[in-house]
């Protein structure tokens, strides 16, 4: 008898190589439209650019994992940003600084956190809420003024480089390796898949639902603090108006790194290489002088484009069980 051949499937075949091909289909077209794209300068750019973005992703992979979102992450790291920048200027320690950031961000992680769960409230809405008043916070705890004097030491979190690697890439590294340690290889890990996958499932096995998403939102600020601190310091200084934009460039790498927005599935690996496609596509476009508006549009392509092909990779791999 004649083995039966195995049908192609998109769903299995996408789910291993889709990300890859699709970077490297990036790569070919960077170079192809920019001849210097390569360059050392160009590079080390876009990490440059990707590393606060990047940042607030791994954290937003988290919480998509879990079917949530968090669409207040550019007014957040405005607020926050600005908060730490004072605190440096006032009192010239850069370790004060990172503290207070660190706790702005864990509290809007608690705030949010804590009402998604308390009352059921989506938490589109929830996030949508706090992005106008993180916004408004900025502008008022700063009177509308950018904030200068920042010490040496707090500017080179975004501006210095240990040998040829830009520090913010390194702390980017740090926390990528903390994030990835929690997500698989503790039970806290486990739950957030299980929770995601299906809620009343986990919560029937024993699983606390509600306080997973908590813990969530609340790596997540820690995360959106450590954001804000790179954006200032790259800025050189604390700015109200930063930050816009920055949850469509997060969010984006997330899902064009194949965590499902259903939640239940996904990898910060995969959001890594998401981030790097993002951050290639806008440095092209950028050194190619594409017009701002034409960027937002391109980036709300590609995240529908991100979604549909989820949904169709999953109907795929349902019809070949």
């Amino acid at each position: 008898m004649s083995k039966e051949k195995k049908k192609f499937n998109f769903g299995q075949f996408y789910s291993k190589y889709g990300i890859f091909i699709i970077l490297a289909v990036i790569f070919v077209i960077a170079s192809a439209a920019v001849p210097g794209f390569f360059s050392r300068y160009n590079l080390t750019s876009v990490l440059l650019a990707i590393s606060c973005t990047t940042t607030l992703a791994l954290g937003a992979t988290f919480v998509v994992i879990l079917g949530h979102i968090n669409i207040a992450y550019g007014s957040e790291l405005a607020f926050i940003g600005c908060i730490a920048c004072m605190v440096n200027v006032a009192t010239g320690s850069l370790l004060l600084s990172v503290l207070v950031a660190l706790a702005v961000g864990l509290a809007f992680g608690a705030l949010s956190g804590f009402i998604i769960t308390r009352f059921s409230i989506p938490a589109f809405i929830m996030t949508l809420a706090l992005t106008e008043a993180a916004r408004g916070g900025a502008v008022l705890v700063t009177g509308g003024n950018t904030i200068s004097g920042l010490t040496p030491a707090f500017t080179a979190m975004g501006q210095g480089y240990v040998g040829p690697i830009p520090i913010a890439v390194l702390i980017l590294i740090l926390a990528f390796a903390v994030m990835w340690t929690i997500l698989n290889k503790t039970p806290y890990g486990r739950y957030i898949y299980a929770v995601g996958g299906n809620d009343k499932a986990a919560e029937a096995s024993g699983i606390n639902p509600k306080s997973v998403v908590f813990k969530a939102y609340l790596l997540d600020g820690v995360l959106t603090g450590i954001a804000s601190l790179l954006l200032m310091a790259r800025l050189n200084s604390g700015v109200p108006g930063a930050g816009v934009s920055y949850e469509m460039d997060a969010i984006t790498a997330v899902v064009v790194g194949g965590t499902s927005m259903s939640g239940g599935s996904g990898t910060l690996f995969g959001t890594i290489v998401g981030a790097v496609i993002v951050g290639i596509i806008n440095n092209v476009q950028t050194l190619m002088g594409v017009d701002s508006n034409i960027q937002k549009i391109v980036k709300g392509v590609i995240i529908v484009g991100a979604v549909i092909i989820d949904v169709v990779t999953k109907r795929s791999a349902k019809k070949a069980r």
